[in-house]
């Protein structure tokens, strides 16, 4: 409801407002603002109105505001009360003959002064001189509410299901995801993502938080279109950034079940995301195991365009081959080209064969209608480009094997127009919304703590000569920040391990040989660690390690071959970006596949120097596009490799030693 319940609980109230000091200022401000809410139909204005009238009663009458508060609980719990004939909110018909009747009584009595007020986009003027200050959009205190969500665990094929989503001042016990989320006073953006489902009703509601009192519930119907296993994602936005998401799976069958709620895991979320400028652009991609595809895509907290489509295969192995002929192109040949006795491709022969990768991820992945959205829409981040203000872009997904940074929009219609790969065009990132093997969800960090810093720097691969410069580069930084050094006296297995399970540090920061299995069951890809040994990626699981992860949340650099690259294992995705940041890391860095180690030491270089710039540090996605611009060369495909999983607003915050 788009503030209807305030509405309803002002008109239940009218009758005792009469006896305030204040009624006579009030009445006319208050009388206009209901007409603006019964003249709308946009919900969100309707919302806002909701809340002026709310901050209204609350900075100059208490008393008349408590009262208010009290009515709509009332109303809520199904109370009767004497304006209206039914119990709880009134129908839409009655609720505007009841105003209808006090807009006629007051009119009667005060004429044509009841619409003197003068009401502005800032502040309500009441009376001779008095103000009123009231709702501007945000509020800076924070408040703690929890969701309240009810939905079913199962469901019947072709039959309706019903979610409903509240946030509330206190954990309701029979809620089925009951997580704390701190939001500012205000609108907060509820968006239902369900592929299989057919929408009954809209899939972006607003809720709006109130200090004083629980949200009223927003209610979505949906439509089981297919049997199987399958989830709901519940969304929470504010500000533009995706605060929340509680992943409901729900089982649909052929025939009508016993109703059963939904068991909905805690959300870690962060506390702090309304603080951080969201992306120019969010791109939500959900991936079901049918080969579904949702998208939409975001902006200043509206959504933009929204459209599902269905591969009609896996895109795995397309994945895979790219990834293949990226290796091969590093080294001068491709996969045609590789014959013994071929000569080595030009590098304008490589350029080439790179940009037609990034072509055929926009051919295969981006369903027509978001191509069609971006053609029309591509001058504006453009313009911006031009005047030196890079747009960003956040690509969030419930998958972490498709490399969208990859992905080169372009036209071969009557206009022929191309843009560079999605990373070089926007100050791009990515995140992973959830770990496929789990239905918990995380949101990446807006404020990375750099105060104790680990480095892993094995010494058995002399063959990697540009390791040691890394290395005093990262001994550097903790020297001019007075940062506290967390790294092992050596990289060997078991204190990498110990590391990773007590912890103690923001940033970890991996130098080494990377490996990639594409045919494991178990392990994804693993790491080279000095006495000739090798960590897997699956080594990143138990109690200790992810509990770690969770609680601390910090920033990971792996600066190895293959490291990003995922692949599906028995019990779901088991590389490096599924394991950190699935379980908590704040940010990840790691190239997808092999990379040149001299363009890898520079790559670090130029990162560290934009991030922790002092004149004019960084947001992390930038710190990114400049390091791969750095080293971009048209005959080597390194500087694609990167892959940046974060917020991509996220900025560093410094906290030296005080020893």
């Amino acid at each position: 409801m788009a503030g209807e319940e305030t509405i309803a609980a002002l008109a239940a109230i009218w009758d005792e407002c009469s006896s305030s000091a204040r009624w006579p200022a009030l009445l006319p401000v208050l009388c206009q603002l209901v007409d603006q809410f019964q003249q709308s139909a946009d919900d969100d204005t309707r919302a806002e109105i909701a809340m002026r009238i709310t901050d209204l009663l609350r900075d100059t009458d208490p008393d008349l505001y408590q009262k208010l508060i009290t009515m709509r609980k009332a109303m809520r719990a199904g109370e009767a009360h004497n304006r209206f004939s039914t119990r709880g909110m009134p129908s839409d018909a009655e609720l505007l003959a009841a105003w209808q009747e006090i807009r006629t009584r007051e009119a009667s009595i005060h004429g044509e002064s009841i619409t003197t007020g003068n009401i502005t986009g800032t502040g309500i003027a009441i009376g001779q001189g008095a103000q009123a200050t009231v709702h501007q959009h945000f509020y800076e205190p924070r408040f703690t509410r929890y969701t309240d969500i009810s939905c079913p665990r199962r469901a019947q094929v072709n039959s309706r299901v019903t979610v409903t989503v509240a946030l509330t001042m206190q954990p309701q016990p029979e809620s089925v995801a009951c997580e704390a989320i701190e939001v500012f006073e205000g609108k907060v953006k509820v968006r239902i993502d369900a592929p299989g489902f057919e929408p009954l009703s809209l899939l972006e509601q607003t809720i709006i938080v109130e200090r004083d009192d629980d949200s009223a519930p927003v209610v979505f119907h949906l439509k089981a279109r297919e049997t199987g296993p399958h989830e709901i994602a519940i969304q929470f936005w504010q500000r533009g950034n995706l605060i929340a998401t509680v992943m409901a799976p729900i089982e649909v069958l052929e025939v009508e079940p016993v109703f059963a709620p939904a068991f909905v895991p805690k959300t870690p979320v962060s506390p702090r995301m309304a603080d951080v400028a969201p992306p120019d652009l969010t791109l939500v991609v959900f991936r079901d195991p049918a080969g579904r595809m949702q998208f939409t895509l975001h902006r200043d907290n509206i959504t933009l365009c929204y459209v599902e489509q269905t591969l009609p295969r896996p895109p795995d192995a397309l994945i895979n081959a790219l990834f293949d002929e990226l290796h091969l192109l590093q080294r001068g040949t491709d996969s045609a080209n590789r014959r013994r006795g071929s000569s080595l491709l030009t590098a304008e022969q490589v350029e080439r064969r790179i940009r037609n990768l990034g072509y055929k991820l926009w051919d295969v992945l981006i369903p027509p209608e978001l191509k069609l959205y971006y053609a029309r829409e591509r001058h504006q981040w453009q313009r911006a480009a031009a005047a030196g203000q890079r747009w960003s872009m956040l690509v969030q997904s419930n998958e972490p094997d498709i490399p969208w940074e990859l992905v080169r929009p372009y036209s071969g219609g009557p206009d022929r127009w191309e843009e560079d790969f999605w990373c070089q065009t926007f100050h791009f990132a990515r995140w992973l919304l959830k770990r496929p093997d789990s239905p918990e969800s995380v949101v990446p960090l807006p404020r990375l703590r750099l105060r104790t810093l680990a480095a892993v720097v094995p010494t058995c691969y002399p063959e990697l000569k540009a390791v040691p410069a890394e290395h005093q580069l990262l001994r550097d930084l903790i020297a001019r920040y007075r940062l506290t050094d967390r790294s092992p006296q050596r990289a060997t297995e078991k204190e990498v391990i110990d590391l990773l399970e007590t912890g103690g540090f923001d940033w970890l920061h991996v130098i080494t040989h990377g490996d990639f299995f594409a045919q494991s069951a178990l392990h994804s890809s693993a790491i080279g660690l000095d006495d000739n040994q090798w960590l897997a990626s699956s080594s990143i699981t138990g109690p200790h390690i992810r509990g770690m992860l969770c609680d601390r949340r910090p920033a990971i650099v792996l600066n190895a071959c293959h490291v990003g690259r995922e692949q599906p294992s028995l019990s779901g995705a088991a590389g490096w970006v599924t394991q950190f940041v699935g379980s908590g890391a704040g940010m990840m860095i790691a190239p997808l596949w092999s990379v040149n180690d001299e363009f890898a030491l520079r790559f670090s270089e130029v990162f560290y120097t934009a991030l922790l710039n002092p004149d004019r540090p960084a947001t992390v996605a930038e710190a990114m596009w400049q390091a791969r611009e750095a080293i971009r060369q048209p005959d080597d495909p390194t500087w694609l490799a990167y892959s940046l999983f974060a917020h991509p607003n996220a900025r560093v915050e410094v906290q030296p030693s005080q020893v």
